[in-house]
């Protein structure tokens, strides 16, 4: 019995020593190549928030961009197992995606359906998970609809929004109360604009009964909580890339797929029997690509998806967190408010060029942007042998596969760029100060260079037209005071439901 005593831990500590060894053998390779390397906290690599735990992803990547900002360009970290660059210098951030877009032209996500093309067809079809010359095929059909005179022609369906938002608003506060959860009512109105400028459909998030959800509402926000949550799984997977083929794994599920499905094609055949073909909207666009350039109908949903990703969630996003910061800093909404109605013609119309080129509402919508960062981060892959300028005569040599992790959510908090970061301050982007900004590589919500948001137009369309709306017809009030949290690690989103209270001008 000793004899299998003594052999079962002889083969523990063995097992044990192999997994040591497999996930340390990395750890020196930074030192070896002369980049300050943070000691990674745990076995598990730099990031134990993605396992869970009191940490996240954004915490972690505080911790250490704290630690040594303003004393390297940048440091080496691991993610799980994989040597990582983690960018500690805005000047930098830019160099990587906008001066060496050609060394760094992918994205960390284009590697997680390498696996799955044949079963997670949809996300392979969205040019935020592809490589190479597919990513710029991808981007190419799927953004033509979405220039700014495109959006010029398709802008009756915001202003249509606009007021569906309204009427939704003024039924609610006769039936119920003054005080809307407003994390509920932008998801209704960012899924009535999707739903009329992607598939020319009432989506009934705004038109029908108070409080009641639709089915694409629904649908669309257990779609968007799997991409946040997945994200957060297939980032821990470098430490076993295996698993994800011997899971299966995939970003959406079979029934979601099937809805989107159904929706596009039902969508597509009601517009070819006639019904709205005059329409400006990313549909015709849609059917335009069927029948231009062959595209099947699980292209036309891979495309419908991409916009639905940054149209839905993450603009609603923005939207309520700025509608609570405005209901926090009276004196900025007043001020806004000032500027919308000194704009609204009498008939309280507004064209698209105007309403783009009010300064005070952008400078809102950017500082707002800055303090929340939804993505709070981007992680690009070298695609070529390159080297970064680490600054006083130093560089390091970067091999293709290498990631280089660019932390937006502490650089736009960082004091070195916004003095005072975590106060609401709309005046630090007044004339043009945003391009400057984000030339210098510290303001950065739709990342930069070739890779930037394909629906970054959409989005702010969306947000602008909502806050022009809400704020000529009410005052905004917040009810109580909210703390910011990262549960998915992703970026930093106000914590519990959104309370505020709209009182009639």
């Amino acid at each position: 019995m000793w004899t299998f005593v003594a052999f079962l831990l002889a083969f523990v500590h063995i097992a044990f020593a192999v997994v040591y060894l497999y996930l340390t053998w990395h750890h020196k390779y930074w030192d070896k190549r002369g980049l300050v390397t943070a000691k990674p906290l745990t076995l598990l690599g730099s990031y134990p928030g993605l396992f869970g735990g009191t940490s996240n992803f954004i915490k972690d990547l505080s911790r250490i961009y704290n630690k040594y900002k303003g004393k390297q360009r940048a440091v080496g970290v691991f993610l799980t197992r994989q040597p990582q660059i983690l960018v500690l210098d805005a000047s930098l951030a830019h160099e990587v995606l906008v001066d060496k877009f050609s060394d760094f032209r992918d994205t960390v996500t284009s590697s997680y359906v390498t696996h799955s093309q044949d079963y997670d067809k949809y996300v392979a079809r969205n040019p935020f998970f592809s490589a190479g010359d597919v990513w710029k095929k991808r981007r190419t059909e799927g953004g033509a609809e979405l220039t700014a005179n495109k959006l010029k022609q398709a802008f009756a369906i915001w202003e249509q929004s606009g007021e569906s938002l309204l009427d939704y608003m003024q039924r609610y506060i006769k039936e119920k109360d003054n005080v809307i959860e407003t994390r509920d009512l932008c998801y209704r109105y960012t899924a009535h604009a999707m739903g009329d400028f992607i598939w020319g459909i009432d989506s009934g998030s705004l038109s029908g009964g108070v409080n009641e959800i639709s089915q694409l509402q629904q649908t669309s926000s257990a779609w968007a909580f799997n991409a946040f949550q997945n994200m957060r799984k297939f980032n821990r997977t470098p430490i076993a890339p295996i698993i994800r083929r011997l899971l299966r794994m995939r970003f959406f599920t079979q029934e979601q797929d099937d809805f989107y499905l159904q929706l596009t094609r039902d969508a597509a055949q009601l517009r070819q029997a006639g019904n709205g073909a005059a329409r400006n909207d990313y549909l015709a666009h849609l059917l335009q690509l069927q029948e231009q350039k062959g595209a099947s109908i699980d292209d036309m949903v891979g495309h419908a998806l991409t916009l639905l990703m940054d149209g839905y969630e993450t603009s609603a996003a923005v939207l309520y967190h700025l509608l609570y910061t405005l209901g926090e800093y009276q004196e900025p909404q007043s001020k806004l408010r000032a500027e919308i109605l000194n704009a609204l013609a009498a008939d309280k119309n507004i064209t698209y060029e105007q309403l783009n080129a009010l300064p005070y509402l952008d400078q809102c919508v950017n500082e707002s942007m800055r303090m929340t960062s939804a993505i709070g981060f981007f992680i690009k892959i070298c695609t070529r042998p390159t080297t970064i300028d680490l600054g006083e005569g130093k560089t390091v040599n970067v091999k293709p596969g290498i990631t280089v992790a660019i932390p937006t959510y502490q650089i736009h908090h960082d004091e070195r760029y916004y003095p005072d970061p975590m106060a609401f301050k709309p005046e630090r982007f007044d004339n043009g100060a945003a391009s400057e900004f984000n030339k210098r590589g510290c303001l950065l919500p739709f990342g930069d260079g070739p890779r930037i948001c394909l629906g970054m137009r959409v989005g702010l369309l969306s947000v602008k037209m909502a806050v022009l709306r809400i704020l000529s017809q009410y005052k905004v009030e917040q009810t109580t005071k909210l703390e910011y949290n990262s549960d998915t690690g992703m970026g930093m989103f106000l914590d519990g439901d959104v309370n505020l209270k709209y009182t009639k001008l």
